[in-house]
């Protein structure tokens, strides 16, 4: 019986087919982005708003996103913001698009946080990755910043 079942995985693993997966790269670069306010309420001391976001990628990502989010800043001057958009453009060359969702936290004029990369079409089908990013207000409806992320193919 167990030189059976040896017989039975050894032919398993010769017929099994190999995964292949590429080592994980990272993507960097720099962003700047411009916000377009849809709304502005208040609840409970907060301040929440509603934004158009227009991104310009530099870097491995070389394009523009176009995303809507919201952003959260509490009376002590902190926030939480989230936001999700098609990037259009190329990741080291390969053109398509991705869906890039971010979420954030800071305090006043500057912050940080993570962002997924996800749901490529064209050359960038099968790219996914994770990373985090920084930035810095340049203005009341702009920010500059940089990106670090480690990509899946």
């Amino acid at each position: 019986m167990k030189t059976i079942f040896l017989l039975a995985f050894a032919l398993l693993t010769v017929l099994t087919p190999f995964a292949h997966a590429t080592p994980p790269t990272t993507a960097t670069g720099t962003f700047t982005a411009s916000f377009t306010v849809l709304s502005v309420t208040t609840a409970g001391g907060n301040t929440i708003i509603t934004v158009n976001e227009t991104a310009t990628l530099t870097g491995s990502f070389a394009g523009t996103r176009i995303a809507q989010g919201s952003e959260i800043i509490h009376p002590d001057g902190s926030f939480i913001a989230s936001d999700t958009g098609t990037f259009t453009g190329t990741l080291d060359g390969a053109l398509g698009t991705l869906v890039i969702t971010g979420h954030s936290t800071g305090v006043v004029g500057t912050g940080a946080g993570g962002f997924v990369v996800n749901d490529g079409t064209g050359g960038l089908e099968d790219v996914h990755g994770f990373g985090p990013f920084q930035f810095t207000a340049t203005g009341p409806t702009s920010t500059t910043g940089t990106y670090s992320v480690t990509i899946h193919t």
